[in-house]
Formats: C-alpha cells, structure tokens, sequence
C-alpha cells in the first residue's frame, strides 16, 4: 500500500542567529505555507530546525477505492492513493488519470478556482502528506497571482475558516486511502500575499527571519537594493512586479499578471497541437489529451536533464518521442520571455532579476546565454538556496517571510 510522507531536507544554510543565548525558532509546526498553483500544490512547514514539504499535481479523479484481498494471486497491481472527503472519495497523484474510468477534475486558469471545494481538497491532502498537527488550530500562509490577489484574498480566507460544516469553525476531515481514520484539521488564521513574495523572501531571508545580504560581484554592493522585478513563470500565469528597496511597488502590480504567458499556454498547448497533428496526418483519430498529462511528461523530461530518453510517450498504442517538440516549444518560450519580458524589465531599469516558478526549469540556460553580465539571481547562484527548486520558491519563502514577520512584530502578519 502506497503512504504519503512528506520530503525533508536539512536548511540550505544555519540562521544567523543560530550560536546567540536566547536563540529560538520563530516558527512552530504549527505553521504551514502553501502554494496552490495551477499546476502544482505543495506545502512547507519547520520542524525542529529541519524542512519537511510535499507536493501534488493539482488533479483529482472520482474513484471507487476497488482493492484485491490477499487470498487472490494476481500479477500485480496498480496501487493509487485516494482521499476520502465530504464531496466524495478522488484519487490523487502523478497518472492517477489513467486508473479511472471518470474524467480529471484540475479547476485551473480562473478566479473561482480560488477557496473552491477543489482548492481546498488539494490543501487537506497535503496537510494529511506531511502529517501535519491535527486539532489545533493551523496557520495558513497562501498565496494568488498578484493581478487577482486583491479579489480572491477575502473569499479564500472565508471559505478556509468557513469549515466543512459552514459553521465558521474551519474544522475540515479528511481520511486518505492508508487511513484507519479520518484526520481532523482546525485552520485558524489565513494569511494570502501576491505571489512572488514569498520567493523575494525566499532570497532576502534565512529561515529563522534574518536579513541575507547578497553581494554583488565587485561585493560593494546588494543585489536586492535598488529596483528588483520578481519574474514568477508559473504554470498558469506569468508574474512580473518590482520591489523598490524592500517594498512592493504597488503601481506595478496592477498589470502584473499575465495569463497568456505560463507554461500551459506557451509549452503545453503547443505540444498537444503538435501530438493532435501527428495522429491526423496518419489519418487516425486525434487522443483527447489533458494539460496535466502533457505537464507531466514535461516534468518527466525535465527530472531527465532533458535527454531524449525522458521524452517518450505511449498514447493509443503509439510511442511517441517528443524530443524535438519540447525542445523547440522550450527554445520558443525563451526567445518570448527574452523579448517581451526581460527586455521590458531592464529597459524600465531593473538592478536585479530575481527568478522563481518550473517554467525557468525548461528555459534558464537560453537567459543566462543571452544575459551574462546582468544581475539575474535563480537559487543555484545563491548559497542560501541551494537545495530548493525553483518551483517551490513561493511555498517555501513564505517561511523565512513569516519568521521576518515575527521577529518585527511577534507574530504571523500578512
């Protein structure tokens, strides 16, 4: 039987203030942050001065939960993780499509899908992933493109503290498939920010809350001084906004999200042209193809460094290689962001850009060719960040911001 346990990983670097008398975490465990994405959901969470974290594709099926006993001798079977809830019983994870007989449920690209029941259900798998404190209250730390965030803030704060019952107690249950009983969970408070906050402060934090300099090559000077746009290229939307010394510039967050400019309409949808068109030409019957199924094979092909031997595919009885599609549909994404989103940053006088979201995974090679002596940070150019991937960088740094929070004012602000 399959279990969910949550990732762990040592801090990429001691707090400052780790040596001093009356040293303490500023956060407890009781304090988690989430990224529910478009394409992606992960949370993150400190316990004991370790990272613990988990992600999903943010996908469900309707499924039965049909298991074999061990009396019967079969030849194996496929196992999935399912999640039983008020609205029924789904099934979660990578190619969990493939095993019922229902259509994927993915709410994605619009503004309802934030404080949906579908929202929601992703946070109380993840919550259950990490084996999170049940029945206490759970700080939750989230997160919305920074074009929609002023209208979704209030309804995901309601609709989490809501409850399953509605009675305003934000007690939800959930029993995964490996449960023998439900888990309890109790959301107290909810904090939502832009994204791309969480992963400025991912750079400019540690993870108890203290200031990280990052020095500029001739080290005269802070790389996160001056005019800093956040590029945030997400699987839905691509975000861009400044920060001016330490402080969100509030005018460019108007027009700071664009929904035409994620993965899934720059890489994804084009392959799925690309494999519609191979089946016509063959005078076959097109496969209905899903964007979490694309994405997943782009997420495959990337864990492989991107070799040929990761970009293969079985759909309707053909293999598929699809190294020369995610290949160009990347190079393509490159030469877009290049023109029109990094030249527009630096023609309105951008010091320094700072990176986060998968969709720099497929193109980060092509920036730093075309931008060598430009202030470009991404997390393996900054020791502090080494370990975490690019993606993770919203949920992550909602950390280090909730800890600098803290410290200023003793407890969890938003």
């Amino acid at each position: 039987m399959i279990r969910y346990k949550p990732s762990k990983t040592l801090l990429p670097i001691s707090p400052s203030d780790l040596n001093q008398a009356d040293f303490q975490w500023e956060l407890d465990p009781t304090i988690i942050t989430w990224d529910g994405g478009n394409g992606t959901s992960s949370a993150w969470r400190l316990v004991d001065g370790a990272l613990q974290y988990f992600m999903l594709p943010n996908v469900r099926v309707p499924v039965t939960g049909f298991s074999m006993n061990n009396e019967v001798t079969t030849i194996g079977l496929n196992e999935m993780v399912y999640a039983d809830v008020a609205a029924g019983r789904f099934g979660i994870g990578d190619g969990v499509w493939e095993q019922s007989k229902y259509p994927p449920e993915s709410f994605v690209m619009s503004e309802e899908r934030y404080g949906s029941e579908i929202h929601i259900f992703m946070l109380l798998c993840l919550l259950a992933a990490m084996d999170a404190p049940q029945e206490t209250p759970l700080t939750i730390v989230t997160s919305a493109p920074p074009g929609i965030v002023n209208s979704v803030a209030r309804t995901v704060k309601q609709q989490l503290r809501l409850g399953e019952a509605k009675d305003k107690s934000g007690t939800w249950t959930i029993r995964m498939s490996y449960d023998k009983k439900p888990r309890t969970y109790v959301i107290g408070k909810v904090i939502v920010v832009p994204e791309g906050v969480g992963a400025f402060s991912a750079y400019a934090y540690d993870a108890n809350g203290n200031e990280v300099l990052i020095p500029s090559s001739d080290e005269r000077d802070d790389l996160l001084t001056g005019q800093v746009h956040i590029h945030d290229a997400g699987h839905g939307t691509y975000d861009t906004y400044a920060v001016r010394n330490g402080k969100l510039d509030a005018e460019s967050m108007a027009f700071a999200t664009d929904a035409d400019a994620g993965v899934l309409r720059q890489m994804i949808d084009p392959v799925m042209d690309y494999i519609r068109d191979q089946f016509v030409r063959a005078g076959e019957t097109p496969p209905r193809l899903r964007p979490v199924q694309v994405d997943s094979w782009l997420r495959e092909w990337s864990k492989g460094r991107m070799r040929s031997q990761h970009a293969r595919a079985k759909v309707h009885g053909r293999v598929l290689d699809l190294h020369y599609i995610f290949e160009l549909v990347s190079s393509r994404y490159a030469r877009f962001i290049i023109e029109e989103k990094l030249e527009t940053s630096f023609r309105q006088g951008a010091d320094t850009i700072l990176l986060a979201g998968g969709g720099w995974v497929y193109v980060l090679p092509q920036i730093l060719k075309q931008y060598p002596n430009k202030n470009i940070l991404h997390p393996d150019a900054v020791p502090h960040l080494k370990g975490i991937p690019m993606w993770e960088l919203n949920a992550y740094g909602a950390l280090p911001m909730s800890a600098a929070n803290k410290k200023v004012n003793r407890k969890v602000t938003g």
